[in-house]
């Protein structure tokens, strides 16, 4: 097994070009099955959109590097619907709550471990209400949302169960897996995003386009506050003058990639 926070920093090496490409600068998680989906590479700059490789794409994963058959596996974030989707959800699985169907709190975790042939999240390190850290593995677990990770507590309660009752405890059993999938909706929903209209940390309000993907919203953001050393023409006619202030108003107003490249070109360093 090998644990997230030893994944990252990982080289990342090329058979065929013989050398290091890059390193892994963090993982994105796929929440419908508990498996690592891909890797994000490290780059200069993530505003022109991030790079990332499938796990499926990868040769090896070992204690010193990532190894892959050769360096056009890697892709753009932007080109990748599934990786914007798992982004968009943002699952980190570090510092969800963990809680079972019973709806106890098992504890809060600090670490998980993943299967290196499979990319299965195998286990978690949690800790628990009195502080203790503890391991639990996860093959019980029903949904990894953003903020909750859901343990089914009832999985051996139908174990046993005597033929002449298989009738009754069927009947029994279906408002419980009812129950479950609500659960599994609403913990989902934790990893959603409501609408295009987002709060910046400063409480302003930024309109972004439909076809900004998360990172280019993220670069958005980023600008807020920033102040310019060059002149901008917006997508709305408007200007911003070298030594202005970056607002939301004035972010509501860019509608093209391009305009948000020569905004981040032209900022103060």
């Amino acid at each position: 097994m090998k644990s997230s926070v030893e994944m990252k920093g990982l080289k990342i090496i090329s058979m065929n070009e013989g050398q290091q490409i890059s390193t892994v600068k963090d993982i994105i998680i796929n929440s419908s099955d508990g498996t690592l989906a891909f890797f994000i590479i490290d780059q200069p700059s993530d505003y022109l959109g991030a790079r990332l490789i499938a796990f499926q794409d990868i040769l090896g994963l070992g204690d010193y590097a990532l190894i892959i058959s050769h360096s056009g596996v890697i892709q753009d974030v932007a080109h990748n619907p599934l990786a914007i989707e798992l982004i968009q959800k943002d699952i980190k699985v570090i510092g969800s709550q963990v809680l079972t169907t019973k709806g106890c709190l098992i504890g809060q975790v600090e670490e998980f471990m993943v299967e290196e042939e499979t990319g299965r999240i195998v286990a978690c390190q949690i800790s628990d209400p009195q502080g203790n850290t503890h391991q639990i593995k996860c093959d019980r677990v029903i949904t990894y949302g953003k903020e909750i990770i859901l343990i089914d507590d009832n999985s051996s309660s139908t174990k046993h169960n005597p033929p002449e009752r298989k009738a009754v405890s069927e009947i029994q059993a279906a408002p419980v897996s009812h129950e479950k999938e609500l659960l599994k909706k609403k913990i989902e929903e934790f990893g959603k995003s409501d609408n295009l209209l987002k709060k910046s940390e400063s409480g302003q309000i930024i309109s972004y386009p439909q076809e900004f993907n998360v990172f280019e919203q993220r670069q958005l953001q980023f600008l807020l506050g920033k102040i310019m050393d060059r002149d901008v023409q917006l997508d709305n006619g408007g200007l911003l003058r070298a030594g202005d202030r970056i607002t939301a108003d004035s972010l509501s107003a860019v509608k093209s990639k391009n305009t948000l490249m020569q905004l981040t070109a032209h900022v103060v360093k």
